[in-house]
């Protein structure tokens, strides 16, 4: 074989060790972009300043409530949540810590909510969807007592106390 022969053998061999190297790097550099780029709020909490219907489930996952969320609904700057006590009947500090998380998510971190109705619920025996009622609140943007009152729901016991019962307008199924 002549040199221009071997010349363009080893010419070929090194364009494909090249073309090889180089298609190993791409999906590393992949991951790196991907890695820089931002992840979408499904996987990361974003702060969320007003309540939609489009951001509602990553509002209340965001919230890391202890009660299960039976249901969430979200109209007209109403937002109703129902809770499920079935596992933690009489539970009430359980209750109020929820019903703190969601009363800071509605006037501390969004602008659009003006009232807030929780119910507390337990399934029927029958093991079906229906629910029947144990508590239910109801808190408004407009109540003088929440500016300064807020943060101490967590801590507040409506079943005893008449004066926490009345600021929450909150009733219980006996």
């Amino acid at each position: 074989m002549n040199m221009t022969v071997w010349k363009r053998l080893f010419g070929a061999a090194g364009a494909a060790l090249a073309v090889t190297a180089l298609l190993t790097l791409l999906p590393i550099a992949e991951r790196r972009m991907n890695n820089s780029q931002e992840g979408i709020a499904v996987f990361r909490t974003s702060p969320i300043h007003k309540l939609e219907t489009r951001n509602l489930v990553d509002s209340m996952i965001a919230q890391q409530l202890k009660l299960p969320i039976r249901k969430a609904d979200w109209k007209e700057g109403v937002l109703s949540v129902d809770l499920a006590v079935d596992g933690v009947p009489g539970r009430v500090d359980l209750w109020m810590h929820d019903l703190q998380q969601l009363t800071e998510l509605a006037y501390v971190q969004t602008s659009n909510v003006h009232r807030l109705l929780v119910r507390f619920v337990k399934a029927d025996i029958g093991g079906g969807r229906r629910t029947s009622m144990q508590a239910a609140a109801d808190i408004r943007r407009t109540d003088d007592w929440l500016a300064s009152k807020l943060t101490e729901i967590g801590g507040a016991r409506p079943d005893l106390d008449s004066v926490w019962r009345e600021r929450l307008r909150m009733s219980f199924v006996r």
